[in-house]
């Protein structure tokens, strides 16, 4: 049905690197979920697809039309709020680590979850501190687990902040008082809208990527999958057996050079990233402790990395190209675009690895 290429150009289109989006509210429609786990660099991979300023990011996370839980694999992501019921339908209705945790260690899960849910209803701000205090001497993994959970159960969201300061606040302070409760039918059809949302916004893609990104194994998503049937096209490439929504089009050709930002959802979102780069290429990418570093996309493919520093109002980039150095001056815009927009004027570029000498 499209060859490599096609598929490759419609991922990128699809997820903003080949014409930024100017809403972010679509962008994040688009995206589903941005992962978190640090605030700076989610708010850079923000930025680099909609085209808005540092500070109008800034807003639009504090701005509650937002909200940072865990869910896919049980790690913290940005979700808009609206969403936040399919988030408990499809992730807080099923027994994960936090389950098999309280099981192991005697926990009375569903108490510490009614406890937490009446204290923020109580505080508008509640602390992790608080948070610890009721769920009792436990090893961070079990403590972190549980405060997960009642994320994904609907009751507390993470307010933006450093990554060193956890503070979280109550559904309600959203507008949302309801309770949900888990029921077989609208969990279903939940599913069933993560998945049209997913390959909406990176398909063509197999299960295997869908089950990387969302962390759910084939018995979950198997029957909303069967229903879904009259509405995906399904065609094979290369032994993979690829799903596309039907209606799915080619798109044009772009060339663009697009910086992603780490955890970046182009990379993330799939099983196999050598769709984008190689496999020493993705080798280079990932750091030994499971960090997916920035990429440089050129020509359709992963050229290399960068990361930036901040040195008083000058911002120090470096590039690791993978093979020999090009698109300098493309890059070099793409870097005082980024500079401006966080209103950091003046740049400084070097290069390490192999092309350290360009």
């Amino acid at each position: 049905m499209f060859t490599k290429a096609e598929i490759t150009q419609i991922r990128l289109q699809k997820l903003g690197i080949t014409e930024p989006f100017i809403d972010p509210t679509t962008f994040m429609k688009q995206a589903i979920a941005l992962q978190s786990q640090n605030h700076q660099p989610a708010l850079v991979n923000f930025l680099q697809h909609v085209n808005m300023s540092w500070h109008e990011t800034e807003q639009f996370f504090e701005e509650q039309k937002v909200i940072k839980i865990w869910a896919n694999r049980l790690t913290l992501h940005t979700f808009l709020v609206e969403d936040w019921e399919m988030v408990f339908r499809v992730f807080g209705t099923r027994i994960n680590i936090a389950h098999r945790h309280c099981k192991k260690e005697g926990i009375d899960l569903e108490s510490i979850l009614a406890e937490i849910d009446k204290l923020g209803r109580e505080q508008e701000v509640v602390s992790r501190k608080e948070l610890e205090g009721i769920i009792g001497d436990y090893s961070a993994q079990v403590t972190s687990a549980i405060i997960a959970q009642v994320a994904i159960q609907g009751i507390l969201y993470l307010l933006p902040s450093s990554d060193t300061i956890r503070n979280y606040s109550h559904r309600m302070r959203l507008g949302n008082y309801k309770t949900w409760t888990s029921d077989s039918e609208q969990d279903i059809e939940a599913m069933m809208t993560l998945i049209r949302r997913y390959l909406a916004g990176y398909g063509p893609a197999t299960w295997d990527d869908f089950r990387h990104w969302s962390g759910l194994n084939v018995g979950e998503i198997k029957p909303a999958i069967a229903r879904l049937a009259p509405e995906i096209d399904t065609f094979s490439l290369e032994g993979q057996t690829y799903n596309a929504l039907k209606g799915e089009k080619t798109v044009p050709a772009s060339e663009k050079v697009f910086l992603s930002g780490k955890f970046d959802q182009s990379v993330i979102a799939y099983k196999d990233p050598t769709w984008i780069m190689t496999e020493a290429q993705r080798k280079s990418a990932w750091t030994v402790n499971g960090h997916c570093s920035a990429i440089i996309i050129a020509e359709n493919r992963a050229i290399g990395l960068w990361k930036y520093e901040w040195k008083k109002d000058t911002l120090l980039f470096t590039i690791s190209y993978f093979e020999k150095a090009c698109f300098e001056a493309e890059i070099k815009q793409e870097f005082e675009c980024f500079a401006s927009r966080i209103e950091k004027r003046a740049t400084e570029i070097q290069y390490e690895g192999n092309n350290a000498n360009f």
